[in-house]
């Protein structure tokens, strides 16, 4: 807004300005305009002449072709004896050497039969231009060349085309080579490129200055030579005439005298098809004006300094409150979301604004907090929710243990057994702390097996391979104790080898608690559990269609995020090893605070 200001004013100084130079601009630019348009044509009717000379003197020298006896009647023969052209292979070197001057500058010479078969060439720069004009990747406008000799006019082509290997522009002079009988047949053709660099010469010696642009260019074709510098307006308006005299083909187009900021003239050539064209800026014609335009100078910068001065106060005035908001609300986006903005001294409207938005600020902090509450309070219940699924079903197992027992034995192992499922009891209903250590989870590990003993007959070998260091390590209540009782009931269970062996082992590596519980049972699909283990569909555990390990594994991941949780290996009729990936987090000893003991 306050940019808009600043143009609006410095808008209509401007415009004032403008509007008293316009009576000078109307009085001396027509009288500028007709004295500049005539010197340009007398201008351009010399150029026109000493080029005429010089595109005449080579042409003579091309002309000279004639006096070769010998290649003439080969090339008027050829049809019939094709090998005899192959002797004047060297013909054009001879021809450029015996001719052509360096002052010339002759690029290159081509001699073709009316078949379009070379007979002779010349280069003399042969890596930059082609052996042969029909057998080269370069283009060397060879498809106007052709337009040419397919037509019935036997005056001499100027065309031209700029040479992108060598950077050069090239003016191209074709010659006809024919009989002088009332037949007129040709019987081939003589093509010389020459370099611009004379063309240019003779242009630049009658421009007055580098920024009048003159080229030289043939109706239907490309420009052949220019000269002087472009501005950026003066190269479109370059690109517009020069297409459109490449693309007439009937008459040279009438062309305007004025056009944009630039005077226009052109000048056709009286012997050949080629046009000469000026472009001279307007100001240049303007030296007359110069004593005002300086006085007009002074005083514009006066006045757009005190317009300036006047608008960046009243614009600064006006903006103030709107830089304020906009700086307040970078700020906020950059994380200092307490922030307000201040609407002290502001207008009505900005006030309003201002008002409006911290209000919206406030309630979408609110929204925020409410919703991390929300969120806080749904993972907490989901958690409790998980564990206690567990609960329900080890009871059920180990009272109908306990009923087998009482009915079949004298109560001798009673004492024992409900000593060890006090403790499970204890531990697995206490859920007030869903966290535990491994030492109290191992306790109760233990507790589980020695009913499952008595339950089964003593029939598995325990190990426990424990590292000290993990023993305070902080693990989920119940984790292990499914993990186990599944390679019980599914792995040794299901086999018939003696020596079922169940391991336990829990170590630190790579920052993690790595807990294995492996047994040498009947096995699984462990790709199968894998997979949905990865889901961890709670939705699915919350329905109770899934308990034990699958419980295990939701609860986890739901504490500790999905980098965790519980990973099988398993070979069939070998074993199974359940592995289970934790964050180490320690638990902090308190006096006089009770751990289970192990059963032993």
């Amino acid at each position: 807004m306050r940019q808009a200001v600043l143009g609006l004013v410095i808008g209509c100084t401007l415009f004032a300005i403008v509007t008293q130079t316009v009576v000078f601009e109307v009085i001396s630019r027509q009288q500028i305009r007709r004295e500049s348009l005539l010197n340009n044509d007398e201008t351009l009717e010399r150029i026109e002449s000493e080029i005429n000379s010089y595109i005449h003197s080579n042409i003579v020298k091309m002309q000279a072709i004639y006096n070769e006896e010998d290649l003439v009647y080969a090339m008027r023969h050829s049809d019939k004896n094709r090998e005899r052209l192959l002797d004047y292979y060297f013909t054009a070197w001879h021809m450029s050497e015996r001719r052509f001057d360096s002052s010339d500058q002759l690029l290159a010479m081509y001699i073709y039969d009316k078949n379009d078969h070379l007979v002779s060439s010349h280069r003399k720069q042969p890596y930059n231009y082609p052996h042969d004009l029909y057998e080269t990747d370069q283009y060397v406008n060879a498809s106007h060349l052709q337009s040419y000799l397919e037509s019935d006019d036997y005056a001499v082509l100027l065309s031209g085309y700029h040479n992108e290997v060598a950077d050069q522009d090239v003016m191209r002079l074709v010659l006809k080579l024919h009989t002088y009988g009332d037949d007129r047949s040709q019987f081939g053709y003589m093509v010389c490129d020459f370099s611009t660099f004379n063309i240019s010469e003779i242009m630049s010696k009658y421009i007055s200055s580098r920024d009048v642009y003159v080229w030289l260019q043939p109706q239907g074709d490309a420009p052949i030579a220019q000269v002087g510098n472009t501005t950026k307006e003066e190269s479109k308006l370059f690109s517009q005439l020069t297409k459109l005299v490449a693309t007439s083909s009937e008459e040279f187009p009438q062309l305007r005298d004025e056009s944009g900021s630039f005077y226009l003239n052109s000048r056709p050539f009286s012997d050949y098809n080629l046009h000469i064209i000026m472009l001279t800026p307007q100001s240049l014609m303007m030296h007359t004006q110069s004593a005002l335009a300086r006085t007009l100078a002074v005083i514009a910068v006066f006045i757009i300094l005190v317009t300036l001065l006047v608008g960046i106060i009243f614009s600064g005035f006006i903006y103030r409150p709107v830089e304020e908001l906009s700086n307040t609300i970078i700020k906020i986006k950059n994380g200092d979301t307490e922030l307000r903005a201040k609407t002290d001294g502001w207008s009505q409207e900005l006030k309003v604004m201002g008002d409006e938005f911290n209000e919206m600020l406030d309630q979408i902090g609110q929204m925020v907090q409410e919703e991390y509450e929300a969120k806080v309070l749904m993972e907490r219940t989901q958690y409790k929710v998980l564990q206690a699924q567990i609960n329900p079903h080890f009871l059920f197992n180990t009272l109908d243990t306990m009923s087998g027992i009482a009915a079949s034995q004298n109560c001798n192992l009673v004492s024992g057994l409900c000593q060890s499922l006090s403790a499970i009891f204890r531990y697995s209903l206490d859920i007030s702390d869903t966290q535990s250590t491994l030492q109290q989870e191992m306790a109760h590990v233990r507790n589980f097996l020695y009913v499952m003993d008595v339950r089964n007959g003593n029939t598995v070998k325990y190990n426990y391979q424990i590292d000290s260091d993990t023993l305070d390590d902080n693990i989920p209540r119940i984790t292990l104790q499914p993990i186990v009782e599944n390679a019980l009931q599914h792995g040794l269970r299901n086999t018939r080898r003696k020596d079922k062996e169940l391991t336990i082992t829990a170590k630190h590596e790579g920052g993690e608690l790595v807990i294995t519980i492996e047994d040498n049972g009947a096995g699984m699909d462990a790709a199968a559990m894998n997979e949905q283990l990865e889901k961890a569909d709670i939705g699915r555990i919350e329905m109770g269609r899934s308990i034990g390990v699958m419980n295990v594994n939701a609860r986890v991941k739901s504490v500790y995020g999905s980098g965790y949780g519980i990973h099988y290996e398993s070979s069939i009729d070998e074993g199974t090893k359940a592995v289970i990936r934790l964050p180490i987090v320690k638990q902090e000893v308190k006096d006089g605070g009770e751990v289970q003991g192990f059963v032993s």
